[in-house]
């Protein structure tokens, strides 16, 4: 599989194959989030919010894709927990649902997971992160005088035997799935520590790196993204470059996980 796909381009036509089955105020997509897999979401805090970029992808094709800042909740069964450490350093783990707000951000391949930074400041949290749990997906919030709300067969469908289906291309080890985590997980970290220097960048780069083996990401794709970070250090605006290669990443593994699931017999008979 190639990772050198064009931004714009790819994007572009996603958006279009996405947006084709969607009717003018229709409930937006469900989204799937993607798993951590060992490489919990770093949290940065301003202006009184603490808040982390989480990897997404569409589970219904038919649908439109979110405008940004689009509210979803969580799925019952979705886990999401906020992870840390306090100033003694002992560690917490919080059960997210009822604390965090959940906001799409570029279309369906993010979403922003925020809380008030209130909430950590009761507990002397120092440092925080956001672990997804394998199988989490998010529904949109309703909007009073939705034409086509999505339906409950619609949720089963998207957040049962699709879901499931997602785990091979977004959340197994593998190269573009791995590299897209350890992108995101590279931008999450800049922005939790503010504008750093170019020898900030190597470090944040380094820490990314060994938190990235030890979580046991595929070896090529450690490599992509060794290549994108690389690649994006020459660039005139380095945080524009890794986004946009995040959403190149997941932007190709989405279009992957169409073709497989138009193929999968299971993908069609849980609708109705």
């Amino acid at each position: 599989m190639t990772l050198r796909i064009h931004a714009t381009a790819a994007l572009a036509a996603l958006s279009m194959l996405l947006l084709a089955g969607g009717r003018a105020e229709a409930a937006p997509q469900i989204l799937g989030l993607v798993a951590s897999n060992g490489m919990p979401t770093p949290h940065g805090c301003a202006d009184g919010q603490c808040s982390g970029l989480v990897n997404s992808f569409c589970l219904q094709f038919a649908r439109p894709s979110p405008d940004d800042g689009s509210a979803y909740s969580l799925i019952p069964s979705s886990g999401i927990a906020i992870v840390g450490q306090r100033a003694d350093g002992s560690t917490f783990r919080l059960a997210a649902d009822g604390l965090v707000t959940i906001h799409s951000r570029a279309g369906f391949s993010a979403v922003i997971v925020s809380l008030p930074e209130s909430e950590l400041r009761k507990i002397g949290a120092v440092s925080a992160s956001i672990e997804v749990a394998p199988l989490t997906a998010a529904l949109p919030v309703a909007i009073a005088g939705d034409s086509d709300p999505q339906t409950q067969a619609e949720i089963d469908q998207a957040t049962g035997a699709l879901r499931e289906l997602a785990q091979s291309t977004f959340e197994a080890p593998g190269e573009g799935s791995d590299a897209a985590r350890i992108v995101t997980f590279a931008i999450d970290s800049l922005a939790a520590t503010g504008p750093a220097s170019r020898e900030g960048r190597q470090t944040a780069w380094k820490k990314t790196a060994a938190l990235a083996v030890k979580a046991g990401v595929d070896p090529q794709g450690m490599a992509a993204a060794s290549d994108i970070y690389e690649g994006c250090s020459a660039a005139s605006a380095f945080a524009g470059c890794l986004e946009r290669a995040r959403q190149d990443l997941m932007s190709t593994l989405e279009f992957e996980f169409q073709g497989v699931s138009v193929r999968e017999p299971e993908a069609d008979a849980g609708g109705s």
